[in-house]
């Protein structure tokens, strides 16, 4: 009878020992340099003889070395990331598309700065202590702000704490305190309010995003501006942007049994949720009410039928507000910077 076969157990495989880094030294040694020279390389190349920088590259090839940006970072006071904080509950953050132009452009525009965001949301007192917490110690370099309340504690931690900021919107009630870029959110209602009137609609009702906001409030003045004396309180409901928030208060206006041909909604997704509820009112868009969004964002041609509306540039106010961020963290611009860009109405068969 054969021997049994004996077998030698297998245990993993032994992990090698990881490679140290190469450093700045070895770059040094195998160039035959100083460090100094290594370091004015990496810089530029000012004062270094062509020679030399030739011998500096190769030895920087032959090793495989990369800077550490981190340690750079360090020792330039820096932590190369910047903070954008929307002051957003994240059901509605991750409803609304247009959070997603500021995080791809934010993004685009700071990576040949050196630059990585971050992104975080204050949904409430408590999360915006800590994060306050957080910001002003020193963990990032700026701040991009979205969306602040009239009453956000955040607003006063990051003026006390003197780090670079920029809002996105006027923060009201610190309007000089801070940089800011924004749109005329009043005049821009105005216009597409006005733009209502002039198809013929003569009962025009809204509903408005949060009105402790910029925006909220701006985009409600200028409805009732255009108005003029035929403004009724009866035919506003307020919304929180969210697309449901825009069908409960269409819902509200319809309820209250008062006449309405037209509704201008402060937000395109505040609309489709607005036209939804029309909709279910057998109500004919727009045949019985014309409806007119804001933002001109995906929400405005998904809709049906595809909405008129007011072009929020968020792309070219994702750049601008970039550009002042780094020309304060530069020590560039020490006052605050304030831009307010145009928009344009976009008419299409909503309205």
């Amino acid at each position: 009878m054969p021997a049994p076969e004996l077998r030698r157990a297998h245990g993993p495989a032994p992990v090698p020992p990881r490679r140290p880094r190469p450093t700045i030294d070895d770059v040094a040694r195998l160039a035959g340099v100083s460090r100094g020279t290594v370091s004015r390389a990496l810089n530029g190349g000012r004062n270094v003889r062509p020679a030399v920088l030739a011998s500096v590259n190769d030895a920087i090839a032959a090793l495989d070395y990369t800077v550490n940006q981190a340690a750079r970072n360090l020792a330039r006071g820096r932590t190369g990331s910047v903070a954008f904080v929307i002051s957003e509950r994240q059901e509605h953050l991750f409803e609304d598309p247009n959070w997603g132009v500021f995080v791809k452009t934010f993004s685009r525009e700071l990576r040949p700065l050196g630059r990585h965001l971050l992104v975080t949301t204050a949904q409430d007192t408590s999360e915006e202590q800590l994060l306050g917490d957080y910001l002003t110690a020193g963990h990032v370099d700026g701040v991009l702000l979205a969306l602040p309340y009239d009453d956000e504690p955040l607003l006063s931690r990051l003026v006390a704490s003197r780090l670079p900021t920029v809002v996105l919107g006027r923060p009201l009630g610190w309007e000089a305190a801070f940089s800011w870029v924004m749109i005329d959110e009043e005049q821009s209602a105005f216009d597409i309010v006005t733009h209502l009137l002039g198809t013929g609609r003569t009962r025009i009702a809204t509903v408005t995003g949060p009105l402790h906001t910029s925006s909220g409030k701006g985009r409600l003045d200028g409805y009732a501006r255009a108005l003029g004396p035929s403004f009724d309180p009866v035919l506003v409901a307020h919304g929180d942007w969210s697309m449901h928030s825009g069908r409960l208060g269409t819902e509200q206006i319809l309820e209250r049994g008062v006449e309405f041909d037209a509704l201008f909604v402060g937000s395109d997704h505040m609309a489709i949720g607005a036209m939804q509820a029309l909709r279910e009112a057998g109500r004919s868009v727009p045949a019985d009410v014309a409806v007119a969004g804001f933002d001109d964002s995906v929400a405005a041609l998904m809709a049906d039928p595809p909405l008129t509306t007011v072009h929020n540039p968020f792309e070219e106010t994702a750049v601008e507000a970039v550009r002042i961020l780094d020309e304060l963290m530069a020590g560039r611009q020490a006052s605050p910077l304030h831009v307010v860009l145009s928009t344009e109405l976009v008419v299409r068969s909503s309205a």
